[in-house]
């Protein structure tokens, strides 16, 4: 029996991360911790675990709990990941992976020094329609793809607009809408195309007027070989319910994704109408990625499976991210650096990449 502690009982454990540990009889959530009270016992109540605590601390002391599942504001990220290494547990971390590549990079070499598991969840490479496009670029039947899209409109408008709230804030969250929902829609342009030559990025505060909070719409463009991507991300659209679109274009065909979970994916081959691609059926697109992709990493933790990415993707994504907001900041294109030699993980984001925190 794997025995789980949570740390950080917000919206996304109280529903997706739920969602899975309830779908497990091989997993036990030992403890939970969130400084919040009315959280962690919402959280508690519906995983039947009375093991409370305000203090994560108390679940690095735990002895019997082998891994930890951290889902807490970005700045947060690598002292409680850090501490959990320490103590000897393993890790499955929400994103963004930390708020700048030393971080990162601390995280990393401090996983494999103590001979831990690293896993940052990365969901939208589990929604089915995600992985059967990237199954198709890669067979190459489509041909050669010379432009991506995505626009991802939602409204964070609350959160964003509320001074004592970690989000958009530039020192606590490191950016706005780009380091936060974008992550997702930065990775998968990553994980379908690589690395890219290139990244432009033009972003503003149009909406959201509380001081020291970041961008609320975005604007980002990676230059590959032959082709380009560009992705919109807004947290200020208050009058439409929350959307993602992706769309990948051929010379002779045209993919289309969106979260239409009858028909996600859609193709159009020519001047022909938009056919369904058949995928692999999932009942809520946000819910069912985030607890599809927290049950791959509760079997890796058991050597049930191999994981489909290591940490150094998420780092990868950040550092994209990072380029972008220097981009917008010095008003020009920017060249996106060689990885160093050696780098681990240098085949981003195959299924079979080794990381070097799993034997």
């Amino acid at each position: 029996m794997l025995r789980i502690g949570i740390i950080g009982a917000g919206a996304v454990v109280q529903g997706a991360h739920v969602k899975a540990f309830l779908g497990r009889t091989d997993v036990a959530v030992s403890g939970i911790a969130d400084p919040c009270e009315a959280f962690r016992s919402r959280v508690g109540a519906a995983l039947g675990c009375d093991r409370l605590h305000g203090d994560y601390r108390s679940l690095l002391e735990d002895r019997s709990i082998d891994a930890l599942d951290i889902c807490l504001p970005h700045f947060m990220h690598e002292a409680v990941v850090l501490d959990a290494f320490s103590a000897g547990k393993d890790v499955i971390l929400e994103k963004p992976i930390a708020l700048d590549l030393g971080q990162a990079d601390r995280m990393i070499a401090a996983a494999a020094k103590a001979g831990r598991k690293f896993y940052v969840a990365l969901n939208e490479r589990f929604w089915p329609a995600h992985r059967k496009l990237k199954e198709m670029i890669e067979d190459g039947g489509l041909g050669k793809p010379f432009l991506a899209t995505a626009q991802l409109i939602g409204d964070e408008l609350r959160r964003m607009n509320d001074p004592e709230s970690w989000k958009g804030d530039w020192a606590k969250a490191g950016g706005g809408a780009l380091i936060d929902t974008g992550t997702h829609i930065v990775d998968l342009m990553l994980w379908w195309f690589g690395r890219p030559r290139t990244v432009s990025c033009q972003w503003g505060r149009f909406v959201v007027e509380a001081p020291g909070k970041a961008d609320d719409n975005v604007v980002v463009t990676l230059g590959y070989d032959g082709m380009l991507a560009n992705i919109v991300v807004s947290y200020a659209c208050a009058s439409d319910p929350w959307r993602e679109d992706k769309q990948v274009y051929f010379r002779d065909a045209s993919a289309h994704v969106t979260m239409d979970c009858d028909a996600p994916l859609r193709l159009c081959r020519g001047k022909e109408a938009m056919r369904p691609v058949e995928t692999e059926a999932m009942a809520s697109w946000w819910e069912g990625s985030v607890a599809a992709g927290v049950n791959h990493f509760l079997d890796c933790l058991q050597g049930k499976d191999r994981p489909a990415y290591g940490p150094e993707a998420s780092r990868d994504t950040l550092e994209v991210i990072l380029l972008a907001y220097r981009a917008a900041g010095e008003g020009r294109t920017l060249p996106l650096p060689a990885r160093p030699h050696g780098f681990p993980g240098a085949r981003h984001g195959a299924v079979d990449d080794e990381s070097p925190n799993d034997p």
